[in-house]
């Protein structure tokens, strides 16, 4: 019997960057995870977190089976808080 090596899963990170407004550096969610589903918990703490920051609204919806965040904040920045596959994310 011959031994084959599976490739490791897809880790899943969330990030967050301004689509609209002033632009700022991405943000990175907390953590990294092990599916998208569980990713949806650190969409919902990083609407959460940027919400407060940026005296703004969110809110989180899910899109073509994952979850997705937006935030409105008064200073007139919207953003779109995402889940990645680390390999769905650009080579540095």
């Amino acid at each position: 019997m011959t031994d084959t090596l599976t490739p490791a899963p897809d880790a899943y990170v969330v990030v967050a960057e301004v689509i609209h407004g002033a632009r700022v550096a991405p943000r990175l969610g907390s953590g990294l995870y092990c599916s998208a589903e569980c990713a949806e918990h650190g969409v919902r703490e990083l609407v959460g977190d940027l919400s407060k920051e940026e005296d703004g609204s969110g809110f989180v919806l899910p899109y073509r089976g994952r979850a997705i965040g937006c935030v409105v904040t008064r200073g007139g920045r919207m953003w779109v808080v995402q889940i990645l596959a680390s390999s769905e994310l650009p080579a540095v």
